[in-house]
């Protein structure tokens, strides 16, 4: 349907929460007609929510279908529609597939992953297999010294839209703690072998050496391509001074209420994990997402390693103890993530913007259940 019309009793503007049709032409919103009940012919919501289509901007779901357990690799076309899959499932319709240029996880070279994953994923959007809008987010490991060989392929790729620098060199930022570090890799089983390697400062994978060289190239990068670029586990004050000057856009997942702070100060949004938040803690024991709530510093949620984590974090936002209007619980996962990166043309459910919407049914445990999606408006989920 290329002109159509979606009727809820709850539509989520940047207004607040108004009954009516959202008609849709061409793909974008055309316009928003208050209504108690549903013309002839228009999609019925009912009492259902309609919010606009959720933007991930971190995601590392998609190595998780490209090698499901450790060892197994999977078809790399299968893991981007599986992952796709999911994505819709949790209501996300646009986003930023999440590759880390660092070292190894449970026994997956991400080197040799990188490729096989972008290539996939390009090929299943040039046969129109996607469902949700797949962008690429590098996420650049500074003290890799092969980093600049991997990014430089695919600065041409239309699909980046977005650069990270971080360093997880051990004993610093997300893992200062090194004792907690090597026993949550323990709890979680990963091989004695790997462990030593991720606990180790040098590693054919890592010289912390070239970090600073790498970090002012990869700045250099994204300011003459136009990327955003975000910085990552900001731990001090000094860290987020660095990420301003550098022109990031974000602080993804400060590791510290200073650092937040800071960041806030500066102008730079605050980015926090959906699973952190709905966990009630950080899985590596950094700052709490939902303390960066309370404290009035949470900006924009990522599915992290949960796609379905945003939407639920989002609805709990909107309710005690943080009680947040839920235009502005909902912005932490669409609009606040979709400007930041540069996609002005979607993340509200108003005139003009691209017709990407939600329909939720919010269940008797508060659990939102994602019941159809539009992404441009034509059905996809």
């Amino acid at each position: 349907m290329t002109n159509h019309a979606i009727f809820s009793r709850q539509i989520v503007t940047p207004q607040g929460v108004l009954s009516g049709h959202v008609r849709v032409a061409n793909g974008a919103i055309a316009a928003i007609d208050p209504a108690s009940q549903a013309n002839d012919g228009a999609v019925d919501c009912g009492d259902d929510l309609l919010i606009p289509g959720l933007v991930d901007i971190h995601t590392d779901n998609l190595e998780k279908h490209y090698q499901p357990r450790p060892g197994a690799r999977w078809d790399s076309l299968g893991a981007a529609l599986a992952h796709d899959g999911q994505c819709i499932m949790a209501g996300i319709t646009t986003v930023f597939d999440s590759l880390s240029l660092h070292g190894r996880k449970d026994g997956l070279d991400r080197k040799e992953a990188l490729a096989p994953m972008i290539a996939a994923m390009d090929q299943a959007g040039a046969e129109g297999l996607l469902r949700a809008e797949h962008l690429l987010h590098l996420r650049c490991e500074i003290t890799n010294p092969e980093l600049l060989g991997l990014v430089e392929p695919h600065l041409d790729n239309p699909r980046l839209k977005l650069l990270s620098v971080m360093d997880h060199t051990p004993g610093q930022r997300q893992t200062a703690d090194l004792n907690r570090f090597k026993d949550r890799l323990e709890k979680a089983g990963t091989a004695k072998e790997e462990v030593a390697s991720m606990l180790a400062t040098e590693t054919d994978w890592r010289d912390p050496s070239v970090g600073p060289k790498n970090r002012e190239t990869i700045v250099a990068l994204a300011q003459e391509f136009g990327i955003a670029l975000m910085s990552h586990d900001d731990a001090t004050i000094e860290h987020v001074n660095e990420s301003h000057q550098d022109g990031c856009v974000a602080a993804e997942f400060p590791v510290s209420l200073d650092a937040a702070k800071r960041a806030r100060e500066l102008g730079l949004l605050n980015v926090m994990g959906g699973p952190n938040f709905v966990r009630g803690a950080s899985h590596s024991g950094n700052l709490s997402a939902r303390a960066c709530a309370a404290e009035d510093l949470l900006d924009i949620l990522s599915s992290d390693y949960v796609p379905l984590s945003m939407i639920r974090a989002a609805f709990m936002l909107a309710e005690a103890p943080f009680n947040w209007p839920i235009q502005r619980a909902i912005d932490t996962v669409a609009k606040n993530p979709a400007h930041v990166c540069g996609l002005t043309d979607r993340g509200e459910i108003k005139v003009g913007q691209r017709a990407d919407m939600v329909r939720v049914y919010l269940s008797p445990t508060r659990w939102p259940i994602v019941r159809a999606v539009w992404r441009e408006g034509q059905a996809v989920g």
